[in-house]
């Protein structure tokens, strides 16, 4: 007796189970994963900090911050040696124009924020000395990946960079600058 009054009751959730997967609409082909490109893996050079899911965008520039390093206090190029007033920070980044049209890239424009809200511009001679670019025209959908060198003063702590990308077509100003966190 006792097995017929749990053999019902077991029948109910079966068939209550078949109803809910037959409420399943299986006509609709299964969504596919976006295709990605798969990229080699690179080392982070001496004494860099890698940084993860760093980025932000001004109009039609995204930059990705991918490692940063601070307390640098000689640098040596192909024909130069070069010490700072302070100590120079470098800065890894990835650059993408995500518009239409031509973005351009200005280094001079690319401020370093420290924690005393100050911000410092690109140091010319570590860029020149590191064969960095100063100017960079970045195509529709193009990516490029370089350094920016900053001489910073004293114990300034390093908190952000900030970008400013180039008007995208049919703008009347300039776009606002974005702040990556570097710490």
């Amino acid at each position: 007796m006792r097995l017929r009054a749990v053999v019902p009751g077991a029948a109910l959730v079966l068939v209550g189970l078949a109803g809910v997967s037959g409420c399943s609409d299986d006509s609709r082909p299964a969504r596919a994963a976006t295709p990605s490109y798969e990229l080699a893996p690179r080392p982070v050079r001496e004494s860099e900090t890698p940084l993860h899911a760093r980025r932000a965008r001004s109009a039609d520039l995204e930059v990705t911050a991918l490692g940063f390093r601070d307390g640098i206090h000689e640098i040596l190029g192909t024909h130069a040696e070069m010490k700072p007033k302070g100590r120079y920070a470098r800065v890894r980044v990835l650059a993408e124009n995500r518009g239409r049209d031509i973005q351009l890239f200005d280094t001079w424009r690319q401020l370093l924020v420290t924690a005393d809200g100050r911000t410092h511009s690109p140091d010319v001679n570590a860029i020149m000395v590191k064969r960095q670019p100063e100017k960079l025209s970045i195509g529709a959908g193009v990516r490029v990946e370089f350094d920016l060198w900053y001489d910073l003063p004293g114990q300034a702590r390093v908190t952000a960079l900030r970008i400013l990308g180039s008007p995208p077509v049919g703008a009347v100003s300039e776009p606002p600058p974005a702040d990556i966190p570097l710490t």
